[in-house]
């Protein structure tokens, strides 16, 4: 995907704050870095704008957050887009973002305490708000929120077109193009992480499950394509329950899945992946009735390739899928008790445990 705009002939003649984001977009596109569309937007608003603070709030949903009463589950929640690992805040006590959240609209308002304003802008991902720009201490400047207004435009736009090219058009979720580079991102950050954390302490840990839908083939066969696809699409359904907002769900390809768990590490995780395995399998799919789903999972150290890593999640799901299915194994364990030999890593040596 590449994009285009066209240089206004006379530099006058476009606001240095969109041309400045533009060139961004150019460079950023190609790359579908969301994370780094997002830092150019705050940058260009710090380079152009005069407030004292800028602030991009994702909104979550009742899924995406770990409510533990009626109240909290009432609330709104948000997490600040370029910190997808920090914890949810709600905003009940903010009456500008809440007001903003439920109404969609551009919220105004000049503080009485320094006469400066705080604008609260919506973002929309197609026709839903999915985050807001929040300007704090704003100095009045004429014109300026029309070319906030034309920014923000720009941004929803190139957001809905990052996420089309990595989302799978049946289920929603990432696809495999999606998910090789995020697998690549995670193998890379590992390494980073290992060599800045304290060598007394532990540095943060993510593991990879890869699914398969146990004897998918016979529904498309008896059934048809179109209760195929209705399985899947619930399949997905369920996964964006199950999971956290940080964790990465994708269709790996035909009816295996793959999810990237977040600071957990694969023995950890087993738990987690289990109580899905025991909520599809009491799950009534429309005329097709239960289904079940075999799981293997394995963590994503550092210093190892891409390869290895999803070889160690495919060897747990074969052997799973070769042990009477409707299971969740982990390579780790499996290899600890003897019953997987060690998977090769890119130099030839043998992984110890």
């Amino acid at each position: 995907m590449t994009a285009h705009y066209t240089r206004p002939r006379n530099q006058n003649d476009a606001d240095p704050l969109l041309i400045s984001y533009l060139d961004a977009i150019v460079a950023l596109t190609c790359q579908r870095e969301a994370h780094g569309l997002t830092a150019s937007l705050i940058d260009s608003l710090c380079q152009h704008v005069r407030a004292e603070r800028f602030r991009l709030l994702a909104i979550l949903n009742h899924n995406q957050v770990d409510a533990t009463d009626a109240d909290d589950r009432q609330e709104t929640f948000v997490r600040d887009w370029l910190e997808p690992l920090s914890v949810p805040v709600p905003i009940g006590e903010d009456e500008d973002l809440l007001a903003c959240a439920r109404t969609k609209n551009r919220i105004s308002r000049t503080m009485p305490d320094t006469g400066r304003r705080r604008l609260i802008l919506p973002i929309f991902n197609v026709n839903d708000i999915t985050a807001m720009l929040a300007i704090e201490g704003m100095h009045e400047v004429s014109g300026e929120d029309e070319v906030l207004a034309r920014l923000i435009q720009i941004f929803s736009n190139q957001l809905y077109l990052l996420s089309r090219n990595e989302l799978d058009g049946l289920t929603g979720l990432h696809n495999r193009q999606a998910f090789d580079a995020r697998i690549k991102q995670l193998v890379l950050s590992a390494g980073q992480q290992e060599r800045r954390v304290h060598s007394s302490q532990a540095a943060p840990r993510n593991c990879l499950a890869l699914f398969d839908i146990d004897h998918f083939k016979t529904v498309n066969d008896k059934y048809g394509h179109l209760y195929g696809d209705e399985v899947l699409v619930q399949f997905s359904r369920l996964m964006s329950h199950a999971f956290r907002h940080q964790d990465m769900m994708f269709r790996y390809g035909g009816e295996e899945f793959a999810v990237v768990l977040v600071g957990i590490t694969s023995e950890a995780a087993v738990s987690v992946l289990e109580s899905f395995r025991r909520t599809l399998e009491t799950y009534i799919f429309p005329q097709i009735g239960r289904k079940t789903v075999s799981i293997g999972v394995a963590d994503i150290a550092a210093g190892e390739s891409v390869d290895t890593v999803i070889n160690r999640a495919d060897k747990a799901l074969y052997y799973v899928k070769h042990h009477g299915r409707n299971r969740v194994c982990c390579y780790e364990m499996l290899v600890k008790e003897g019953k997987l030999a060690p998977v090769q890593v890119a130099t030839g040596d043998i992984e110890l445990f």
